[in-house]
């Protein structure tokens, strides 16, 4: 079973690769039905089999076999795909798959949007040691980060700015339908493994920060049979995940 401690991207993971995988997957196809066409796309940017191998299990995981925890958000995601399927929905559904399958991107997510939320942009080395604050000072973790990283730069969440290692926060993207807000709160909560989170913490949460979410409200999370809403005093409301 593929457990929430499993690490991140090894390798840059392009858009173009988490496209073509979401649309095969939404297709019905399996991943043994399109890993050689899969391979020829990446052999273009990548090709070391060890790295195209690499590349294929971040993928598989994300789209093809995701986890038993986030089976059914990937099930969903693919019903969102095929109602709107504009380069905002996969982006929106890529970032939310991703940080679930792999909650260590979440880490690397959420980390930069703090940072930005701070000081407008961020280093590497500032995300690099966060990250080995919560995961260990192991050379992996560097290196996963930054392929992390080179991902939101690929899917056009970052931009580097004229100093090498230092990233500013792209145009927010605004979610299609109340749906795919919906959706993309589940992803996070998954991702923190969270059962319960204030509805403010939600709104405001930095691994969410390549969306606008000024049309997430509480009626809104109601869109997804997973959630649940309570108000635990006058001013306080808590989002539930029914597992």
């Amino acid at each position: 079973m593929q457990l929430k401690t499993d690490i991140g991207f090894g390798k840059k993971i392009r858009a173009v690769w988490l496209d073509s995988a979401l649309d095969h997957a939404a297709a019905g196809q399996t991943f043994d039905q399109i890993k050689e066409s899969l391979a020829k796309e990446i052999a273009a940017n990548n090709p070391g089999p060890e790295a195209i191998r690499k590349i294929q299990t971040s993928i598989k995981r994300v789209w093809f076999t995701p986890p038993d925890y986030c089976l059914a958000l990937r099930n969903d995601a693919l019903s969102l795909i095929h109602r709107n399927a504009s380069p905002a929905t996969r982006l929106l559904l890529h970032w939310g798959m991703s940080i679930a399958a792999y909650p260590f991107i979440g880490s690397v997510a959420e980390a930069l949007g703090r940072l930005m939320k701070l000081q407008k942009d961020a280093r590497l080395a500032d995300v690099e040691r966060r990250i080995r604050e919560q995961h260990g000072d192991r050379d992996f973790v560097g290196r996963i980060t930054k392929y992390d990283v080179s991902s939101f730069l690929d899917w056009g969440v970052l931009a580097e700015t004229k100093q090498r290692g230092v990233y500013q926060l792209t145009k927010p993207t605004r979610p299609h339908s109340n749906e795919q807000l919906a959706w993309l709160a589940e992803a996070l909560m998954i991702s923190r493994d969270k059962n319960q989170m204030r509805f403010s913490e939600l709104c405001n949460h930095p691994a969410l920060f390549p969306f606008t979410l000024d049309k997430l409200n509480t009626a809104v999370l109601q869109n997804n049979p997973r959630l649940r809403v309570e108000r635990q005093s006058l001013n306080q409301e808590f989002i539930f995940l029914e597992r």
